[in-house]
């Protein structure tokens, strides 16, 4: 249906901006320049040298000291997290403002204006050129980060403002070698007959290189879905044998086949994909911010899809994603994280949204994810999907030999 242009520059430049964020994101009465990211409460802390910035500790070690900081007031806080709403859900940033964290604020509102601007500007280009397959790949690709930047500053300028001294939890540092997960999901779309589908999958990773499979089976239609993932890490959290990362921020390019057999309506789908893919956590950006992170991905998928006895027919698929998210827990269980995620493909059991206009089915579907810990063995994943679908999921996760 698309047919890409290189894109593939820009879209590299994009990424390594988004998490090559400054680190020095200092404010209040600190150094210029010293991050003032505090330790969570109960941590202990070490002075750093004078003259020299703070740095982050790895786990276990002491943290470098933060300047100190006024206490916020309950009134204050209040007033703030009703700033970040109004006027905040049209000037993001607002909430540090009436906080007294100028400096994120600024930060929060210059994301909102570069967001605002590329998702204007494809919009725009979408009409200027009537959405010409010679073109529509930028486009596209430029409006999903726009939205992307829009929606992650008034989430995290929200996040800043409600969240406890120290933010809500850590990145882990590292990963488990081995992860495998079994669960049941429910998916409710009036256009076919299944309804629920047994779900298992499984991670493995050797230092910087991770491989997955999983696999939706249906319960009641014939009717399932395979998919294979094989990522390369840059940067970020890897296997307890690497070194320990400094945070929960990676970049990674993942490639991905996807077979999907309708066989009670006499139709398949294979994908093949690959994606630049990122987070950047957010203290990067804030002291408020910890605790919290960024995603965003960007790929291009072609699938082949076949009718019948037909010949095989072909496609070219966009797929660009991106999400905000929080880490739950400090130390100890019960730890884990949860984000809110925008989805653009299409090819799943979520599908596209579906809207009233012309702009039905163009935009991808939304989602919200969580994972949680109770032991360093057992833990949970639960997700939901909303599209022209509904999709429920409930799965337990397993780490053979405990926490990495």
């Amino acid at each position: 249906m698309l047919r890409t242009p290189r894109t593939t520059g820009h879209l590299l430049a994009l990424l390594l901006l988004l998490v090559a964020a400054p680190a020095q994101a200092g404010e209040g009465k600190g150094m210029p320049g010293s991050p003032a990211v505090p330790a969570p409460s109960g941590a202990p802390a070490a002075a750093a040298p004078s003259g020299a910035p703070a740095a982050s500790a790895p786990s276990g070690a002491p943290a470098a000291a933060a300047p100190a900081r006024e206490r916020v007031s309950t009134g204050r806080r209040a007033l703030a997290a009703a700033g970040a709403v109004v006027p905040g859900v049209i000037a993001h940033g607002t909430g540090h403002f009436l906080l007294g964290e100028a400096r994120t604020g600024w930060i929060l509102l210059g994301l909102e204006g570069a967001g605002a601007g590329l998702a204007v500007g494809g919009l725009a280009g979408a009409a200027v050129s009537g959405a010409s397959r010679r073109v529509i790949a930028p486009i596209v690709l430029a409006t999903v980060t726009g939205a992307g930047l829009f929606g992650i500053s008034l989430l995290a300028d929200l996040y800043g403002v409600l969240a406890p001294e120290g933010g809500t939890g850590s990145p882990p540092r590292s990963l488990p070698w081995v992860e495998p997960q079994l669960g049941m999901a429910y998916v409710y779309d009036p256009t076919f007959a299944y309804r629920t589908f047994l779900v298992p999958g499984m991670d493995l990773r050797l230092s910087s290189l991770r491989l997955s499979g999983s696999g939706w089976f249906s319960l009641n239609d014939d009717n399932a879905r395979l998919r294979a993932e094989a990522a390369y890490r840059f940067l970020g959290p890897r296997t307890p044998d690497s070194p320990r990362a400094a945070d929960g921020s990676f970049l990674e390019i993942e490639g991905a086949i996807t077979h999907h057999r309708y066989t009670s309506d006499d139709f398949s789908i294979t994908t093949g994909e690959v994606t630049l893919q990122g987070r950047l956590d957010l203290a990067h950006i804030g002291r408020t911010l910890r605790g919290s992170f960024a995603e965003m991905g960007w790929g291009i998928a072609v699938e082949g899809y076949r009718y019948g006895r037909r010949p095989l027919e072909g496609n070219e698929l966009l797929i660009p994603h991106f999400a905000f998210g929080m880490y739950l827990g400090h130390a100890g269980y019960p730890r884990g994280e949860a984000k809110v995620f925008y989805d653009h493909r299409h090819d799943g059991y979520a599908g596209g949204a579906k809207i009233p206009g012309l702009g039905s089915g163009v935009p991808g579907h939304l989602g919200l994810e969580g994972r949680l810990y109770a032991s360093p063995r057992w833990g949970l994943l639960a997700d939901v999907e909303a599209g022209s679908a509904y999709v429920g999921r409930l799965s337990l996760l397993f780490r053979p030999g405990g926490s990495p």
